[in-house]
Parts: structure tokens; sequence; C-alpha cells
């Protein structure tokens, strides 16, 4: 599904990312995980095209993408979700939906707005209110929304716990459970637990480079791991 090869990237001079490599199959969920600024946020952006790599190699499904455009990316078939969530403030719930729905997507056309609606029901009662009158959490429901109405085969979410209370998180768990069955999902975040409890292997990333990968029960039992790279 998608194939990250010896990616180089950069902020100005500041080389961030130092031979990353990673894949995704295509009934996978896959976890990026690392303390902040180790390089995870770098890596979803360089995917979309915000940050394209210098050296290396980014394939989706057989073609290489790096270099795209982000909007070429989308198209292509990856949504993505923000760490900053980048809801549309003045518009209502519905309305952010509406301008990101797109019918004939790689997914097949199946996260229509009923479909939507059934994944999250928090989301019904709240169509006609604008996203910045939004908490957190229900920002946080609503961009993951936005991204699958654009019916993608692929999902990033970066940080998707970030800033949100643990009642939140829990419910967020429930419906990243719940999409893996429909969707291949890259999780990039900081919270381990969360992020090793929803996903099948895990990627361990620090200053830029992959340190570990494996199972996500693996990296959940090595207590080095854990001690050394995720202060958990």
């Amino acid at each position: 599904m998608l194939e990250i090869r010896a990616i180089h990237s950069y902020y100005g001079d500041s080389h961030v990312l130092q031979g990353v490599s990673l894949h995704i199959g295509e009934d996978e969920s896959i976890c990026l995980l690392g303390r902040n600024g180790a390089g995870k946020s770098t890596t979803m952006k360089s995917v979309m095209g915000f940050v394209p790599p210098r050296e290396g190699t980014i394939r989706f499904r057989g073609e290489v993408i790096s270099g795209l455009k982000p909007f070429e990316i989308v198209r292509r078939g990856i949504g993505y979700v923000p760490e900053d969530r980048r809801i549309f403030a003045e518009l209502t719930v519905l309305e952010n939906l509406e301008v990101a729905a797109r019918k004939g997507g790689p997914g097949a056309g199946k996260w229509n707005l009923d479909a939507i609606l059934e994944m999250f029901p928090l989301l019904t009662k709240l169509l006609k209110r604008q996203g910045g009158k939004l908490s957190g959490g229900e920002q946080q429901l609503l961009a993951i929304a936005r991204a699958l109405i654009g019916n993608p085969s692929l999902l990033l979410l970066d940080e998707p716990c970030e800033g949100l209370a643990p009642v939140i998180v829990e419910h967020l768990e429930e419906i990243i459970l719940n999409l893996k069955r429909e969707i291949p999902i890259l999780i990039a975040e900081q919270n381990a637990h969360f992020a090793l409890r929803v996903s099948d292997r895990g990627y361990v990333i620090e200053k830029g480079r992959i340190k570990h990968e494996g199972a996500t029960a693996d990296l959940r039992s090595n207590t080095e791991i854990q001690k050394r790279y995720l202060s958990v």
C-alpha cells in the first residue's frame, strides 16, 4: 500500500529525517512512535508532500508520489488528518464535510454522509454548529470524518490524541479499532499505550532514524524500548 524507502527530509538546513524507511500493507494499522521532536510529524508531512524528501522515494500502490504536490497525493487516495486538525472554523460541521466530499475517490465511494454519521454519531447533533465552536475532541472527530468522506484508500493520523481528555481518547480508540477493519491506517503518536492498542505493527523513531520495528505485542512487552524511546 505505502512504501517509504530511505527518505531524507529537511527544514531549511536542518536535516530532520535521516534515511527513514517503513511500509504498510493492504490490511494493516501501523503506528509510528517516538518522543516529541523525533520526526513523526515530519514523516507524515513528507508522505503528503508538505516537506518533500530530498533523497529516497515514497511509493503509494506502486507509484512514486514523492515530488507530487499535496493535492495530487490526496487525489491518489491518501487521507490526512494533521496534528492541528485544520478545521474550517467559520463553516458548520456539515459544511466542513461537504467541502471535502469526493464520491469518486479511490475508496469506491463507501464514505457518504450517512456512513460518516453512523461511524461518528456524535456529529449528528452538531451538523449545524460552526467548527470553531467545537471542543477539541469534537474537532478531532470531525477532522477524521472529513478525511474519510474524501473516500481515501489509506488514512494518516498525526498525533490524534494530542490535547484530548482521557475519556475522549477512549472514544477515539473505539472509533479507530472500527475504522481499521475498513481502511489501512498510519498513526503517528506520542501516546504509545494508545497507539499500540490500535495497531498491528509499530516503528520507533528517534532523531530522524527508525530504531526499532515489530509487532505491537513485541514492542509493548519490551521494557527497554518503552523506557529508552517512549518514556512510558
